[in-house]
């Protein structure tokens, strides 16, 4: 019996190891949940503050990690009348990026959006596509035809995370 307390005590030792490492990669992402602050559409998207109407929080629980800096002003890829907010979460060990972005659009350039392995999403507004873009997978958003969106998150995609922040901005958009 003495020969097997030792091998026990090591077993006990080495699940315990991994049980810690398994609860910390556990808490690494998180669903986005905190309320998006109204979003007050009209004729000129340029005037509404994004970065204000979107918490922070939202994208540091859907990369799994604090931004490394504050949110900034965002205008999608040399597209005016855009308005948008940039989210950074730096790198990891492996060089590898932590970012999003959420920019409303007007409808025409949901429309006119180069599709490239596209996925129609329902329940999601109006209408709803994945994208791949210039950057990443992008989800954009069409409501009321009166504005869209597109929410990205990068270099690491998670298309559960962008369709949660989505219906946050719905909730939000006036």
């Amino acid at each position: 019996m003495k020969r097997f307390e030792g091998f026990y005590s090591v077993m006990t030792f080495a699940l315990l190891i991994l049980a810690v490492l398994a609860c910390a990669r556990s808490k690494s992402k998180s669903e986005p949940k905190a309320p998006v602050g109204p979003i007050n559409v009209g004729s000129d998207l340029t005037k509404i503050d994004v970065c204000q109407a979107v918490p922070a929080e939202d994208f540091e629980a859907a990369m799994g990690r604090q931004l490394v800096g504050k949110p900034k002003d965002f205008e999608y890829y040399e597209t005016t009348g855009t308005a948008g907010c940039w989210f950074d979460g730096g790198k990891d060990s492996s060089g590898e990026a932590y970012y999003g972005y959420i920019v409303l659009t007007p409808v025409s350039v949901y429309n006119q959006q180069p599709r490239h392995k596209d996925t129609a999403v329902s329940g999601i507004g109006d209408e709803a596509y994945f994208n791949n873009g210039a950057d990443t997978r992008q989800l954009w958003v069409r409501i009321d035809n009166k504005v869209a969106f597109v929410v990205a998150l990068g270099d690491r995609e998670d298309e559960t995370a962008a369709r949660a922040i989505a219906r946050l901005v719905i909730t939000a958009v006036k």
